[in-house]
């Protein structure tokens, strides 16, 4: 089977554009994914900070000017204040959660779940990190999740958390004896808790992705089309003219009789092919001549 030049260049042409577009599109689709991961990580880190900041602040600020006045009051907490004040950036971001999480908790709202005890633990471990990340798949759909340890490095805190009878009497008549207690000095006893859902992230990832793609299937075309064309009027539609000449000086028409000799302007190898034809063609014509005189 005789398979044309523009055939043949399409038969190397088009794989190879095929794999430059597997390839290029792999790549984005992958720097894409990890945009978005990158984000939502982003995301929960600034979660993560503005509840440290609240943590910060109610331990410096707030609790010394209520203990001053009062007992034992929830507010001056530091987990229940960032608790409540990150809880109200939930209500608008529905499915953005964090969550101080505890083994032991005091409030029993705190009580860490499956994975957050798992969480705790690893953190408790020596020459833990500082912080625990994971991607947790979901009914929901997929969350980056970080957690970082809350460790009990002031003395002052076993004044409540060490036994029933050293705590504020408030406080155990609101949480009760059973839990909260026996905490030690430097003892991981929770961690703060921060999980955003990847679907906003990588709802942008994809439509990026989707753009990308139809600007390089629309580029991959593009390059086959001009590439193509190049092909026929420049070589292929040239060539099968001088071919048409050739066969006809073979068969004995060096005149070419009807049909005029083919020009031949430019500086690429089909012009110098066709003016060397031509050449052959007009010696062949006047050799032919003299023989006949």
């Amino acid at each position: 089977m005789k398979l044309s030049l523009t055939v043949k260049t399409n038969l190397v042409l088009v794989p190879t554009l095929l794999i430059l577009l597997a390839v290029s599109l792999t790549v984005v689709r992958r720097i894409a994914d990890q945009t978005a991961l990158e984000e939502t990580d982003q995301t929960a880190r600034l979660m993560m900070s503005a509840a440290q900041a609240t943590f910060d602040y109610t331990v410096e600020q707030i609790k010394p000017t209520l203990e001053a006045k009062y007992d034992f009051l929830v507010q001056s907490v530091s987990s229940y204040a960032a608790t409540e004040t990150i809880g109200r950036v939930e209500r608008q971001f529905h499915d953005y959660r964090y969550h101080v999480a505890a083994l032991n908790p005091t409030n029993k709202r705190d009580l860490a779940d499956a994975w957050e005890a798992n969480a705790i633990q690893v953190l408790a471990r020596d020459g833990a990190p500082s912080e625990f990340k994971d991607v947790r798949e979901t009914d929901k759909g997929r969350f980056a999740v970080i957690a970082v340890p809350i460790r009990i490095t002031n003395a002052a805190c076993l004044s409540c958390h060490s036994v029933p009878e050293a705590a504020p009497t408030t406080m155990v008549e609101t949480y009760g004896r059973d839990n909260g207690f026996g905490w030690k000095l430097n003892e991981v006893i929770g961690a703060q808790v921060v999980s955003v859902p990847m679907s906003v992230a990588q709802k942008r990832a994809d439509s990026l992705f989707k753009g990308v793609f139809v600007v390089l299937v629309t580029a991959f075309a593009a390059i086959w089309l001009i590439a193509n064309l190049v092909m026929y009027f420049v070589v292929a539609r040239r060539l099968g003219r001088l071919a048409q000449l050739a066969e006809r000086v073979s068969k004995g028409d060096i005149d070419l009789t009807g049909m005029s000799a083919m020009s031949a302007t430019g500086g690429d190898e089909v012009a110098s092919l066709t003016r060397a034809f031509e050449r052959m063609r007009v010696s062949l014509s006047l050799a032919m001549q003299a023989i006949r005189s």
